[in-house]
């Protein structure tokens, strides 16, 4: 009966934390920008790896100093350089200051993306698709939204796994299991 709590909470333990490998977090602001501004202009996004042919995304702003002017995910490279355009977005709300891009994208599909980084990644959209996924993996994504008196980006997210999170659960999970031994061991004293 021990050996089946802790096995039952370990594997909830494993898929919790396999689920938050999956999901991508970014805080956007001007200071994440390369070249920083000092935009007052805040968002937070989440992308969702449904699966290695589908991601979700939903991105939240608010306060931009201009209106949007255009919103789309760069790939690959870290937070201190710019890379280009991988996945653009399409039926933005364009001019507001605040608002949500809401997006569910199948990286199989050549619309998807820009044709320069299917071009850039060797020419065909499987290849456009892996170096996309490597790139998430690498946590080399960005979330980059650009606005009429910032055409170069006024917010810039970096994408991450939130490790906090995978802890939190795991922290959980032990606390679980240990619960659940002592009061097997009670039960038997």
């Amino acid at each position: 009966m021990i050996i089946k709590a802790i096995v039952t909470v370990a594997g909830l333990c494993l898929a919790a934390t396999s689920a938050n490998a999956v999901t991508y977090s970014a805080a956007l602001s001007g200071a994440a920008e390369v070249l920083p501004n000092a935009s007052t202009a805040t968002g937070f996004g989440t992308l969702f790896l449904v699966d290695a042919n589908t991601i979700k995304v939903n991105i939240n702003y608010s306060g931009l100093q201009s209106g949007l002017a255009d919103a789309h995910i760069h790939c690959c490279t870290g937070p201190t350089a710019n890379a280009g355009v991988a996945i653009g977005f399409t039926g933005l709300s364009l001019g507001s200051m605040s608002g949500s891009i809401i997006r569910t994208i199948d990286l199989t599909l050549a619309s998807s993306y820009r044709a320069n980084f299917i071009t850039g990644s060797g020419g065909s959209v499987a290849q456009a698709r892996t170096r996309f996924l490597n790139g998430l993996g690498a946590e080399q994504v960005y979330f980059n939204l650009h606005t009429t008196g910032r055409p170069g980006g006024e917010i810039r997210g970096n994408l991450a796994v939130p490790e906090p999170a995978s802890w939190a659960m795991m922290v959980v999970g032990f606390g679980l299991v240990g619960g659940a031994v002592r009061r097997r061991s009670a039960a038997f004293a």
